[in-house]
């Protein structure tokens, strides 16, 4: 009984859809090479697919195509127009039945290795945003549209076309409805995202190329549009397969020595850094961009690669390679707002905005190909901006690299070794590039660069947290702080023009260090490489671990790293501690005069644990006299911490506390390493009176200097200080006789 309901159901709404017959999605382009194109739709009902097409609007010509069942009783449509004539505008429109399109028309790619200029978009995440429901139309319309004024050749979508792709009506209401008329004109080319739930509409409503590796149709493909081989790749967990690196692998290989192709532009979801919402970091991406790197570097062709997952504008560079990356969202998802999620500077991004928009690449052919990547920003719900351009780089194929700089300073002997500053030569640059990037490297050999005391990438900007970090530094100097006293070292600099090629090294250059105004290390065991030892368990549980052991991470330096919490066990909330004793410096220390500096390197997992570390200052009762400011991050990457605070006078003990919060999931990912308390005082606290030779002890050598001044020499500034023992403002005989009795003890 209910399956005669059901078939008198299906042929009721059947019969009425004939009636009634509509275009579910209206005409849109996929697949575009010199010669041919597909054009695809969807109708509510009938199977005949037909497209009119030709040179001019009188159209002419005739190809039909196939049909499959969408859902119930529509059809999805594809015609493959072929014969057609490269960088040609063509007329279309598309017929079913009695349902007839408008006109639209598209123009054919231009034959590889004719030199013809390239403009692309890039945009993801349209997903909807109930809270702003209308925002990817607002982009297509107001934003591309009017910015590009349709003069486009192709847009990629790097995933989360729709809220959820197994749900049938978004695609139609949330995607393709919203882009009219500008998927019927320009080709667009998507992955899956997560979003997509590897459904099957995905695979009916596009017709991507079909040379990726046999089993994974549209999952991972290629095409060549004039100098440019745009690569599509799948992110999501169930494809994070060796095989598809593998046949990525083959594609750079055979790409390599293909002299008609200048760049490699990858699209896939998910980040390998995600700045504005860590927990979206995937591995698989890092593979990704580990091999377009190796390809840029080898065959001297720059790469980008595209993604989204992250809801906002990011873009960033490999260090030491010419490839770019950039995050193309959000074209309609709700933005992920600064402050909102656990977030991370990273090193290798420049630029992150919590922004709606869209990214326009303009590719130029020719004796001097480049690419300019452009973010076209429409805000956020705070600030409105139209079509603002908010982020610009170019990068070109032949970029002669930056001029080696000279080194100015420190050269020689007897430098600051708490704050040595490195000076460079000027940047200069054949091309007429702007200096955009510095790297300043210390090591303690001249002969081996291996292993270094400091290694600084320095970026003409850093746009995080609508603040630039880099703002007023110079990338010709750099700072080296708390360097060894009394000590042998060797440094080199390099710079890099804003094209992202780099000069070659300056030649390594010594030097070496004077005296030290700061202790020594007064924690023992601070960077872990002696297990737990020194460090006292007030609760839960205390580690050493090395790289990646019971899943963790990779120490700061060296081959061990503390987790408070604990990753092998665990618990909840741990908290350990370590005393310093500064008894020698009490005479400086309740004379105002002495203060320590509090330093070490903290990170976590996924961005909710919490490391913390403060410090506590006890006087000779064990009473705390002060407590002193937390640091604490939630970055999932080493971050350093410093704090300088004068040492409250009655202090003896300085505790150095360190603590682990478990905020989510099993284990508790507190991480520490290399942390530091050095005590400063100044030289006028540490001198000893009488001690002119400044030798430590007060001698005969002392009585000579102190003779020498008053016969008429000229004292140091230190003799000043500590020569005129009984402070009458004069050098004389009285100053003598005070010495001479310290000598014999009276």
């Amino acid at each position: 009984m209910k399956d005669c309901i059901y078939r008198i159901i299906f042929i009721t709404i059947g019969i009425s859809s004939i009636f009634t017959q509509s275009f579910h999605i209206k005409p849109y382009l996929q697949n575009a090479y010199t010669s041919s194109i597909v054009v695809m739709w969807e109708t509510t009902s009938g199977f005949e697919s037909l497209v009119e097409w030709g040179p001019t609007q009188t159209l002419g010509e005739a190809t039909s195509g196939t049909a499959e069942i969408g859902y119930i009783t529509s059809y999805i449509h594809t015609v493959e127009l072929t014969n057609l004539n490269s960088n040609t505008i063509y007329y279309y429109r598309v017929l079913t039945g009695n349902l007839e399109s408008e006109i639209f028309n598209f123009k054919t790619p231009m034959e590889p290795g004719l030199e013809e200029s390239t403009r692309m978009v890039a945009i993801s995440d349209m997903q909807k945003d109930w809270s702003n429901w209308d925002k990817f139309e607002e982009i297509i319309h107001d934003g591309i549209i009017d910015f590009t004024s349709s003069n486009l050749d192709l847009i990629l979508i790097p995933g989360d076309l729709v809220e959820n792709g197994n749900d049938y009506s978004q695609w139609a209401e949330h995607f393709f409805t919203p882009a009219e008329p500008l998927f019927a004109t320009v080709p667009i080319y998507p992955v899956f995202g997560n979003h997509e739930n590897n459904t099957d509409y995905f695979t009916m409503y596009f017709n991507l190329p079909n040379n990726g590796s046999p089993g994974y149709a549209e999952h991972w493909w290629w095409k060549d549009n004039s100098n440019v081989r745009i690569i599509g790749l799948d992110s999501n967990p169930a494809y994070q397969i060796n095989t598809q690196l593998l046949w990525l692998e083959s594609i750079l290989d055979a790409t390599c020595s293909e002299d008609h192709i200048d760049f490699v532009f990858a699209e896939l979801h998910h980040p390998h850094q995600s700045e504005l919402w860590i927990a979206g970091n995937t591995d698989f991406t890092g593979d990704v961009i580990e091999r377009l790197e190796q390809f840029s570097t080898s065959c001297g062709k720059p790469s980008i690669h595209f993604f989204g997952h992250t809801h906002g504008y990011s873009r960033g560079q490999s260090q030491n390679h010419q490839h770019v990356m950039v995050n193309v969202a959000t074209a309609g998802g709700a933005i992920d707002n600064w402050g909102e999620y656990a977030q991370n500077d990273y090193p290798e991004y420049t630029v992150s905005q919590d922004e709606w928009g869209f990214v326009m690449v303009d590719i130029d052919a020719g004796d001097d190909p480049q690419f300019t990547i452009r973010r076209v920003s429409r805000g956020n719900e705070s600030h409105f901006r139209d079509n603002e351009i908010r982020d610009q780089v170019t990068i070109r194929l032949w970029n002669t690299p930056p001029n080696t700089p000279n080194i100015v300073s420190p050269i020689g002997q007897n430098h600051n070794p708490d704050n040595l500053i490195l000076y460079g030569g000027e940047f200069s640059d054949s091309d007429g590039d702007e200096h955009g990037f510095s790297q300043w490297q210390i090591s303690e050999n001249c002969d081996n660069f291996e292993i270094l005391i400091l290694d600084d990438f320095e970026s003409h900007e850093n746009w995080y947290f609508n603040e630039d970090t880099q703002a007023g530094n110079s990338l010709t100097t750099a700072t080296a702080n708390y360097l060894s006293e009394n000590y042998d070292y060797c440094w080199r600099v390099r710079y890099r023009d804003k094209g992202l090629v780099w000069s070659n090294w300056s030649e390594p250059t010594p030097f070496s260090t004077g005296e030290s105004l700061y202790s020594p290390n007064l924690l023992s065991n601070g960077d872990a490489e002696n297990g737990v030892l020194s460090w006292i368990v007030e609760t839960g549980i205390f580690e050493s671990l090395e790289a990646l052991e019971c899943n963790g991470v990779e120490p700061h330096s060296g081959d061990y790293y503390f987790s408070v919490g604990g990753l092998c066990e665990t618990a909840e909330y741990a908290e350990v501690y370590q005393d310093a004793d500064v008894n020698e410096y009490f005479g400086c220390i309740d004379a105002g005069d002495a203060s320590v500096r509090f330093s070490g390197f903290l990170s976590d997992w996924g961005g909710e644990d919490q490391p913390a570390m403060h410090l506590l200052f006890i006087d000779e009762s064990g009473n705390t006299i002060i407590e002193g400011e937390s640091m604490s991050t939630l970055n999932s990457s080493w971050t350093e911490f410093e704090q300088f605070t004068i040492i409250p006078e009655g202090t003896i003990i300085i505790r150095t506390v360190l603590t682990g919060t478990r905020n989510g999931g099993e284990d508790n990912d507190s991480y520490f390493d290399d942390l530091s308390l050095n005590i400063f005082t100044s030289p006028s606290c540490n001198s000893i009176m009488g001690d002119l030779s400044n030798d430590g002890t007060v001698n005969i050598l002392d009585v000579i200097q102190l003779v020498n001044i008053i016969m008429g020499s000229e004292p140091s500034e230190y003799q000043e200080t500590v020569g005129d023992m009984n402070n009458d403002g004069d050098y004389n005989v009285l100053d003598v006789v005070i010495i001479v009795n310290l000598i014999l003890g009276t």
